[in-house]
Order: C-alpha cells, then structure tokens, then sequence
C-alpha cells in the first residue's frame, strides 16, 4: 500500500560544522517531523549521508532534488506524495495532514523573502536556459515542496541536466550568480516543462526568516499570554536566514517552549491520578492503557462509571470512538471539559443500572460503576450476553475488600493482563485515611 513520505535533508557535513555552529539543532528539528509522521500515519525518512562525497560539485541542496525518487526506490519505498523538507523546519505537533490539501499537484510556497535576491537570481540563470520568459508570480521555495510519482520523469529530467552542465552551474552558483543552489534552476525547469503547480496553501506551512516578521516577540498587551506569533499562527517554522552560529542556541530554545507537546503522552501531565483523588485510576495505569490500546483506532469502546474524565481522556486516545456513561451531572461537566479538545468521546448523563440502559457495539469495555461483587458480576454478565468477546477492563482490582476480585472470579472470565499500580501502592481516602491496596490496581479480561 502506497504511503505519504517526509523526506526529510539532515546531512551533517562535518566540513562546514564551525560555521554552523554544529548540527545539534538537526536532532531537534528531527523529533518534530518525526512527531508529526507518527501522528499522521506517514513514513519519516531520513536523507543523512550523501550520495555524492564531492559536496562541491553536489552540494546537498542539489543531491536532494536529483536523487529523492531514486533514494526512495533504492530503499524499496512505495510512496504515494513525497514532502522533501529541509532539516531547518520545526513542523509544529498539531499542524493538519497538509497532504491531503495538495490535490495531488506539485505543491509550493511562493517565495517573496527577499524580493531583491529573487530577481537577481532569476536574471542570473536566464542565460542559461535560452532567455525563457520566465514567471516571476511562480517562483517557489525549495526548502518544503511536495510531489508524487506523476513529477518523477521531469525530476530525473532535471538530475540529467545538472549531471551534463555540472561546471556551468557550479559556476554560476559560486562565482557569477551568487544567489542560491538549485532552487532557481529547479524554478525554471518546472515552468519550462508547464508543470501544474498548487502554489495557494497558506503561507503558515512555510513560516520563514520569522526574525524579519518579527514573530518571535509575542501580543505584550494580552499580559496573560507570552506566546510567540511563530508559535501561536504558524504551522511549519523555517529557521532560515538567521546568523548559522546562532541557529542552534535559537532552535534550542523555541524547542524549549513547545517541546512537551510532542510527548505522545503529554496530555497524561493535565490529568488527576491516584495519588492526587482517590476516585480516579494511577498515571500508571492510565500508560497501561495507552501502551496496550493505542493502536485501536478501528474500535470502538464503553466507559461506565466516568466519574469526572480522566481516565475517559485517555481511552479517547485509544479507541475510535468512546461512549462516556456517568450518573453525576456534576461529573458529567467535568467529563465534558476534560475531552474538550478530542471529538470521539459521546457523554451521556445515565444510571447504567436502569432497565432501559442499552449497551451499545464496541469491543472492550471499561467498567467502573458499582463496586459491590454482585453489581460487578452484573456487568460482566450484560457486557459478555451482549458480546461474548468483547474485551473487559476493570479498575479498582486491588481495592482492600477484594469486591472486584470476587466479581471476576465468580464470573470465571480469564484475566489476561494486569495492569496500573503494584500490590502495596498507598493512597488516602476522601477522608484522609491511608489505604493499602492488596493486589494489582488493574486487569483486563477476555484480552
């Protein structure tokens, strides 16, 4: 099955390392397409050794544009678009899927940075390509551009070009144009060849030179608020144009800022856990949840007993869609405010033990509403009658008076797992007292 690919540009040339004020800031910019490509089911793939060794005859800005496809096809990758990314972009944790807003056509950014350069560095080349009227409202930046395997034959087209007339355009980029690599010849070979471009996204996938628009600085009237513009109205955040000994004590600190975002779990740090309220499951038991389901997006699942959200939050990661139950209207709101940023999650108010009560189609269940042994094996009892499958989850497991754990043996459903806090883990009651617990906090039956 064809899949979207990040190619993403992190060669370290050790040569240049000094001026760069080292690579570090690679590594950084890395986790966050790498981020991102998990997110959004697409394969990251690294371009961090060059495929020619003169990087003077083949700077990497080139080696990039003429042997993407064929580092693809060596590496056995069957691509769908192609997203070729400088390794000096951060792509922010919730930018959307901007594959799917290319159309499938050659995607690009208009660049109008620097005006002056452009011109100069249009001008320059057009001797070399025959004095081709070119256009200048079309002229694109090379650092992000996205393509498919419609564009691949005017790309080798383009590596046979620099291939035949390799001294020309190493002379024309160091010694008389002066103005970039091959972002302008590659300009050129596109419109010469009337490649249908998608030159229209916003300009906020290709957030660049943010010193010049002075994004780092943020609103200092909203006294609550200290993010930067970059942060707050960008998408992809180009770190170009910025003195390169500076470029990784900059990138390091706007990583910094933002870095706990691309913690898959960072949410767990907004949530209430054991320790802090009684009522609510451990943070270890909720990453047993998110380690064991998390790649359950075609499944659905059922929470009775949600008491004010939190453990709902981390179930709305795992399942495709998420059925809240909760008797509470007061919890119901917590509920509400907890899952307000995901859009899986259906709350309803509900006495789960009303004969009316109906069970809907999922394939695991959270159960965590009554907690005597009998109102226990009731629920068992419904959620197996209702799918003899279906996936249980039990909270509570190794509360003091083994009421769970009765349940589940009376029931003689199989326990296939154990999970959240061990035997002898502590917390307080609403009252205060101390409470011991005598077996695991959690397990998972029918698993």
């Amino acid at each position: 099955m064809k899949k979207n690919v990040v190619f993403w540009v992190g060669v370290k040339n050790e040569k240049y390392s000094e001026k760069y004020g080292g690579w570090d800031w690679m590594d950084i910019t890395r986790k966050s397409w790498e981020y991102w490509c998990k997110k959004h089911d697409v394969i990251f793939f690294p371009m961090e050794k060059p495929i020619e060794e003169d990087l003077t005859k083949f700077r990497i800005n080139w080696q990039k544009a003429i042997y993407c496809f064929d580092i693809l096809d060596d590496a056995g990758i069957d691509y769908d678009q192609i997203y070729l990314v400088d390794g000096m972009n951060i792509i922010k944790w919730d930018t959307p899927n901007v594959f799917e807003l290319t159309n499938h056509k050659f995607t690009a950014w208009r660049d109008t940075d620097n005006l002056g350069w452009t011109y100069k560095s249009i001008v320059g080349y057009n001797d070399f390509f025959d004095g081709y009227e070119f256009d200048k409202e079309k002229y694109f930046s090379s650092g992000l551009i996205i393509f498919n395997e419609q564009h691949k034959e005017v790309f080798q087209s383009f590596k046979k070009l620099y291939h035949d007339n390799v001294d020309k355009f190493v002379e024309l980029q160091d010694k008389t144009v002066r103005k970039g690599t091959e972002q302008t010849p590659l300009n050129y070979w596109l419109q010469i060849h009337d490649v249908e471009m998608n030159l229209d996204l916003p300009f906020s996938y290709k957030l660049c030179h943010i010193h010049r628009k002075d994004m780092f600085h943020h609103n200092w009237q909203l006294q609550e608020d200290g993010t930067p513009f970059f942060i707050k109205y960008g998408h992809v955040w180009g770190f170009s144009g910025l003195p390169k000994d500076q470029r990784t004590s900059i990138i390091s600190q706007a990583w910094d800022m933002v870095k706990h975002h691309y913690d898959e779990n960072h949410f767990l740090n907004k949530l209430i856990h054991k320790d802090e309220w009684c009522k609510t499951t451990s943070r270890k038991f909720k990453e047993d949840i998110l380690r064991i389901f998390k790649d359950n997006k075609t499944q659905d699942c059922i929470e009775i007993g949600s008491c004010r959200g939190d453990t709902t939050r981390v179930l709305a990661e795992c399942f495709r869609k998420v059925y809240s139950f909760e008797q509470s209207s007061e919890n119901v709101e917590h509920i509400k405010e907890k899952c307000s940023d995901v859009d899986n999650v259906e709350i309803s108010q509900a006495d789960v033990y009303d004969s009316n009560f109906e069970i809907p189609d999922v394939s695991v269940a959270f159960i965590d509403a009554g907690h005597s042994t009998e109102l226990v094996k009731r629920d068992i009892s419904r959620f197996l009658n209702k799918n003899p499958k279906m996936v249980l989850v039990f909270d509570d497991y190794g509360q003091d008076d083994e009421s769970i754990k009765k349940a589940i043996q009376e029931s003689n459903v199989e326990i296939g797992r154990y999970i959240g806090e061990p035997n002898g883990f502590k917390f307080n009651r609403l009252n205060g007292d101390e409470v011991t617990m005598v077996g695991r906090e959690g397990v998972i039956c029918n698993l």
